[in-house]
C-alpha cells in the first residue's frame, strides 16, 4: 500500500472516529432511574417523563450536578414552542426570583429559543454531561443546544426535580425514587 493510501486510509478513520464521538449520545451509559407522567386536569395525559443517571448515582449527585443524568420526555399530544417556554418561565420565576434569574437570563433564553414544536410520539431530552459540564436540548436524537455550565444544568432540571416547588411534586417523587443518598 502506497504512503498516499496509508495517509488517506488513516485520515478517513480518524474522521469516522470523531463524527461517532461527536454524535454519541449522552444517554448511552445511564440507566432509567424514575418515571411517571404529567396529566393536564388530571386525565390528558402530556407526556411521558424518565429520569436516566448512572446505575451507581446518588441523589446527591444527581441533584448537584456531580453526575451525568437526562429528563426523557416522550409527548402523548401536540404542543407548540411557545407552550414550553410559558410553563418553564412560570415555574422558574415560582422557584426564583427575578434576580435569581438575571445572571442565568441569557442561557435560559438560549435554550428557549432553541425548543420547536412537537407531536404524538416526539420526544425531547434534555441531558447533562458531568465530565464536559453541558447541557444539551435533543429533538429525536437532534441536537438543537448545548449549554456549558453545571449551575444551569441544575436550574433547568429543577423544573421537575427542584425540592421545593416541582412542576409536579408526584412525579419529582417517581423520578427520583430509586435515587438515594449513598452516605446515609
Amino acid at each position: 500500500m502506497s504512503i498516499i493510501n496509508k495517509s488517506l486510509l488513516l485520515g478517513s478513520l480518524l474522521l469516522l472516529v470523531s463524527v461517532a464521538l461527536v454524535h454519541a449520545d449522552p444517554a448511552d451509559d445511564l440507566v432509567v432511574r424514575g418515571e411517571g407522567n404529567v396529566r393536564y386536569l388530571g386525565f390528558i395525559r402530556v407526556y411521558d417523563a424518565e429520569l436516566l443517571a448512572p446505575a451507581d448515582a446518588g441523589l446527591t449527585d444527581v441533584l448537584q450536578a456531580r453526575r451525568s443524568f437526562c429528563l426523557r420526555l416522550t409527548y402523548s399530544v401536540d404542543l407548540t414552542a411557545e407552550n414550553f417556554i410559558t410553563a418553564a418561565e412560570e415555574i422558574l420565576s415560582r422557584q426564583y426570583s427575578q434576580s435569581e434569574l438575571a445572571s442565568y437570563r441569557p442561557l435560559i433564553d438560549q435554550l428557549h429559543q432553541a425548543y420547536r414544536d412537537v407531536g404524538k410520539g416526539d420526544r425531547y431530552r434534555l441531558c447533562y454531561d458531568a465530565d464536559h459540564q453541558s447541557t444539551q436540548l435533543i429533538l429525536n436524537n437532534e441536537i438543537l443546544v448545548s449549554i456549558f455550565s453545571p449551575e444551569f444544568a441544575i436550574l433547568y432540571a429543577g423544573i421537575w426535580l427542584d425540592a421545593e416547588q416541582p412542576l409536579d411534586a408526584g412525579l419529582r417523587k417517581r423520578l427520583l425514587a430509586s435515587l438515594t443518598d449513598r452516605r446515609g
